[in-house]
Order: C-alpha cells, then sequence, then structure tokens
C-alpha cells in the first residue's frame, strides 16, 4: 500500500447499519452524513481545529434549487477540496411548501462529495452496495463481537457440560457452545 492510499484505505469500506436506501428515480444506497462527520473526525481531529468547511458561494438556480460551493479543507486551511451541493427550494412538487432546511441540506450534500472525494464510504459511491455479497460480508465485518456472560444459564450448561460433554451438542447457537465449551474446559 502506497502513502497516497492510507487514508482512502482507512475510510473506504462503509458499515452497512449506516447507510438507508433512497429512491430518486432509480433506487440507491446512502450514508449517514453525521456518520462521515464523525469518521473524518477520527482522522483529522475535531472539526474547525484539524479539518473543517465552509461555503464559499451559494448559487439560486432557475429550477428553484440552491447549489452551494463547500470547500473542506484538512490540516491547514490552505489544503482543500472544493464541491457543489444542491437542494430544492421547496419539499412538494407544487412548490408551495418551503423547505427551511434547504442551505442547510445543500451544504450538507457538497461537504458529504467532498468527503467522498478522499475516500470516505468510496465502496458505496463506486457501487459495491449494489452486491449483495459484498454487503452480507461489509455486515459480517462491521459486526459487532457477541459477548457471552457466565449467568445463572451459563452455569447449569457449564455444570452439566462438566458431567457429560456431549449436552454441549443441545446447543444450536455455535459461538454459545465454544463458549460453554470453553468455561467447562472440556
Amino acid at each position: 500500500m502506497s502513502d497516497n492510499m492510507t487514508l482512502w484505505d482507512k475510510v473506504s469500506k462503509t458499515n452497512p447499519a449506516h447507510t438507508k436506501p433512497v429512491k430518486l428515480g432509480r433506487s440507491i444506497t446512502a450514508i449517514d452524513p453525521y456518520r462521515q462527520i464523525e469518521a473524518a473526525t477520527e482522522q483529522f481531529g475535531a472539526a474547525g481545529d484539524g479539518w473543517g468547511w465552509s461555503v464559499v458561494k451559494t448559487e439560486f438556480l432557475s429550477t428553484n434549487e440552491v447549489c452551494c460551493l463547500v470547500r473542506l479543507w484538512h490540516k491547514s486551511p490552505d489544503k482543500f477540496i472544493e464541491q457543489w451541493g444542491q437542494n430544492g427550494l421547496y419539499i412538494d412538487k407544487k412548490e408551495l411548501k418551503k423547505d427551511t432546511d434547504c442551505m442547510k441540506k445543500a451544504t450538507t450534500d457538497g461537504l458529504t462529495k467532498c468527503l467522498s472525494m478522499m475516500g470516505f464510504n468510496a465502496d458505496i459511491f463506486l457501487g459495491k452496495f449494489d452486491d449483495n455479497k459484498y454487503v452480507q460480508q461489509m455486515q459480517a465485518e462491521f459486526a459487532e463481537p457477541i459477548v457471552y456472560e457466565v449467568d445463572d444459564n451459563a452455569i447449569g450448561w457449564i455444570n452439566a457440560a462438566k458431567a457429560d460433554a456431549s449436552v454441549l451438542n443441545q446447543l444450536k447457537d455455535a459461538g454459545y457452545r465454544a463458549f460453554i465449551k470453553e468455561q467447562a474446559g472440556v
């Protein structure tokens, strides 16, 4: 792995628990923007200190959309990436209800685009989440390990296994069976 790919390799995989399906004419997978902000904070430090962003320019389009040019800097303000984010000015098709969060949404869109260009959640943007097998692989990779405790139920199984190891075959959960076997020393 080259040094150029270090950040990309650290942040390119996405925990499926931090995604949601979105229909925009076609189905896509969206990442929770605050998970991206959290990941950037893990890599660069606190926002405003090791990294940050600002809106450089705002434009209102004739299509009733707002576009924000977002500048994301990291390490120092002179090291930055810029991307446009956009959002509609209305939340309904008849354009009767204004979207009072349109500026925030356009800024967030620009910010997440900047982060994606640095490799954050690249697997989504590379289309890997279109493959169910890849998603299952990521679910397994990001799965929280199950921690078994020696409670009253476990003590019963441990004692039974010490008396007769064949009782372990009654336990359907392979992880729990291994835990009881280890605790029983059989």
